[in-house]
């Protein structure tokens, strides 16, 4: 189960990157990180529930990969913490809470969506 964990970690790390080199920074607002933390808090609760549950519950050691490590490297609150911390001590306080709450709402608002949306998966069709 750890290698698998540390897997997910891996491809996690490379998609946090990927997503934070590809989102521009707006003058000193970190958009890169609050997009990671939006699509990760969203991603985690689509897979906990929906994914986890229905298509990985024998299979343990996938699903730890997926959430605890892809989504855990993945997100960042440590950072939005850190990056708040220095907005703050840079004088730009306003701002600093702004990205602050803007990381904790949009943050549970996308998990409560993907929440809600693995709760009734769209079936298939069955053919006759």
């Amino acid at each position: 189960m750890y290698f698998a964990i540390g897997c997910g970690g891996s491809i996690g790390a490379l998609l946090r990157y990927l997503v934070g080199a590809l989102v521009p920074q707006i003058g000193n607002f970190p958009l890169g990180t609050l997009c990671i933390n939006i699509i990760g808090c969203f991603a985690m609760g689509y897979l906990s529930n929906f994914v986890k549950r229905r298509y990985f519950a024998d299979k343990p050691a996938l699903a730890k990969a997926l959430t605890t490590g892809m989504i855990g490297a993945f997100t960042t609150f440590s950072t939005v913490s850190l990056e708040t911390a220095l907005l703050v001590q840079d004088g730009m306080t306003y701002i600093g809470l702004i990205y602050l709450a803007s990381s904790t709402a949009g943050g549970l608002g996308a998990l409560l969506f993907g929440l809600r949306l693995s709760q009734n998966p769209v079936q298939k069709e069955q053919s006759i």
